[in-house]
């Protein structure tokens, strides 16, 4: 049974069992959780007036992943500095330092993505325009921004993408766009974008035709299978699985000096991703 001691209100101990000692019990104080929460409202509360309901819930979302991350952060450096709990471990005592702490990686990515959707914190100053789904499951998978997919050349007039970009840049967002050419010497609505300078023309990307074609390749591999074999091929799944074995090679290899990759549209597209939007 874990006891809270409460002051004024406020969490400022835990008491739980020891782990390897039922008998006995480990002392975990929230003096920095309590800084935090104390600091964390006292410098935003008074913005929030502002806010609509949807940033209101974010707000409240995003201290509370804040929280967790703190007081889990300090948990673990309590357990790493404790002499008397790390001996009360024995002969475990080593495995405590291989312990698991993705968890609490976790709480920070929650509370950024929280974060983004409310505007005084100002962690979201990028938006990525896509053409098409696997490109937003791409941009998504490699970014820490907003992705808005527009649906391409069907899929919205030039005078919809033109009054959503102004939008954004309005909010003091930096606009990039990736488009498709579909075989074609130009895209019209880049064309367009470029000519009225809402958007540089050096954070605009074009496939030659498109994301799907890039990896179906010459031959067209997947259109073959699924007519030869009269299956239907899940393209978004296969772009995901595209997403993670690019990130797997990138932390094995420095995608950077991979010239047979970065001369491939998807590695001109992930390259285009990480250095002009991630830096």
């Amino acid at each position: 049974m874990n006891v809270i001691n409460v002051e004024n209100g406020i969490i400022v101990s835990m008491q739980k069992k020891h782990p390897a000692n039922p008998d006995r019990s480990i002392d975990i104080r929230c003096g920095i959780a309590i800084d935090f929460i104390t600091n964390f409202i006292n410098t935003t509360f008074s913005l929030i007036e502002d806010l609509n309901e949807y940033q209101k819930q974010a707000y409240l979302n995003s201290a509370y992943y804040l929280t967790e991350f703190v007081i889990n952060t300090e948990q673990v450096i309590g357990r790493f500095t404790n002499k008397e709990h790390i001996n009360g471990w024995e002969n475990y005592a080593p495995s405590l330092y291989g312990i698991n702490t993705n968890y609490i990686d976790e709480f920070l990515k929650k509370a950024q993505k929280e974060m983004k959707n409310v505007p005084f914190f100002n962690s979201k100053r990028s938006v990525l325009f896509v053409e098409g789904e696997s490109e937003e499951i791409f941009g998504n998978f490699f970014l820490d921004i907003e992705v808005v997919n527009y649906g391409g050349e069907g899929g919205i007039t030039y005078t919809k993408i033109e009054y959503t970009i102004k939008q954004y840049q309005d909010k003091g967002y930096k606009v990039y766009i990736q488009a498709d050419k579909d075989g074609k010497e130009e895209n019209n609505k880049v064309k367009k974008i470029i000519s009225k300078r809402l958007v540089d023309k050096d954070n605009i990307f074009c496939f030659r035709y498109d994301f799907k074609n890039e990896y179906d390749g010459k031959i067209g591999i997947v259109k073959y299978i699924e007519t030869k074999y009269e299956i239907s091929i899940d393209k978004p799944k296969l772009s995901q699985k595209i997403c993670e074995y690019i990130d797997m090679s990138s932390e094995q290899t420095n995608l950077y000096y991979d010239e047979k990759f970065l001369n491939t549209e998807i590695g001109e597209f992930w390259d285009f991703l990480k250095r002009k939007i991630v830096h």
